[in-house]
Parts: structure tokens; sequence; C-alpha cells
């Protein structure tokens, strides 16, 4: 599982990578392929094909577990499981883990971390390729100054499934704050 904790520079998360194989190969054992590599973006390139995605699992007003901002792509079934168990810890009862053919398909997610009231949401804009790219756009809704929310701690996430790729996947984060009426 790659995760990405805010934004990090795509030469860091090559540099990680790189750091990898290194251990595998003094290790003896043959290197396991990681998956796609991950980075961030400032945009999605203009002339980038649209790829389509299937949102799995998007949560917004119940807690979903993940106290921290993560960025992640998924390309098996084990990490999904335990990225499953992970999102629902705080459901009752925990729903059962969506079936993905990681053969054809992989799951990119990603958390806005702890919020201290509700109110706040995540998505997936848009998925889109370009050289070598998956761009994956995400957007992270928060209330304005205005809105009135739930006095509860949320942890809003979300993930999708796109067509499986060794492409290296770079975010696009987008951060808007949308406007309530007066008292509402």
């Amino acid at each position: 599982m790659l995760k990405i904790p805010g934004a990090i520079s795509r030469h860091a998360s090559s540099a990680a990578v790189a750091l990898l194989f290194t251990f595998a190969a003094c290790s003896g054992d043959d290197p396991v392929s990681p998956g796609p590599g991950t980075g961030s973006a400032a945009d999605v390139p203009p002339n980038a094909q649209v790829v389509a995605f299937e949102v799995v699992q998007e949560m917004t007003t119940p807690i979903s577990g993940i106290r921290e901002k993560r960025r992640e792509v998924i390309a098996d079934a084990a990490e999904w499981a335990e990225l499953w168990d992970e999102m629902q810890s705080m459901v009752m009862p925990k729903p059962s883990v969506p079936e993905i053919d990681f053969s054809s398909r992989m799951v990119v997610f990603a958390s806005m971390g702890e919020r201290t009231s509700g109110g706040y949401t995540i998505s997936v804009l848009e998925a889109a390729q370009e050289n070598g790219a998956l761009y994956v756009e995400v957007e992270e809704a928060t209330p304005g100054i205005e809105c009135i929310t739930t006095d509860v701690i949320s942890t809003p996430a979300v993930a999708v499934s796109v067509p499986r790729t060794a492409s290296t996947v770079l975010f696009v984060d987008r951060e808007i704050a949308y406007p309530c009426a007066p008292g509402g």
C-alpha cells in the first residue's frame, strides 16, 4: 500500500521505490513489483484522456476510521481488505468487502483526515491519463463560515475503482469552501 500523507513530491516517492528495490536486492529475494508509483500534480493536463471510474465507497457523515490525510493506490485484494477493515472500523455491523477484479482494476483511495465537525466531504472529480501518468483529481469540500454543521468528529474518505495501470498515479488536490445561506 503506497501512502502519501499530505503532499509528497514525485521525486520523494521515486526515491522510496528505488530504496525498496535496493533493500530487496540486498536481501537475496526476488523483488516484488510495488505497483504504480504515486505523487502529486498541480493540474490535470488539458489534453489528458478521461478514464472512467466507479465509486466503491464514499464516506462523509459516518466516521471512516482513518484519522490522517492519505492518498493511496491499492493493487491487490489483501491490501484492499486491510484498507476496507480500517475504513469500516467505526461501522457496526461492518459491511462486507466489495469485490474488485484486481486483474483488470485497482482502487484509488483518498481521505481528508480528522475534522472537528460534520459538513466536510471528499470526492474524486476526474481520472485522466496522459504521457504515462494517471491523474486523479480529488476535491476536499469544507463548510463555509455561515454553515451550520453537526458537532461530531468526522473523517471523510472516498475509494474509487479505475482500470489497472502501471502508470504513475498523480493526485491533483482541490480545496473548496462551499457557501451556506446565513443561519443554514
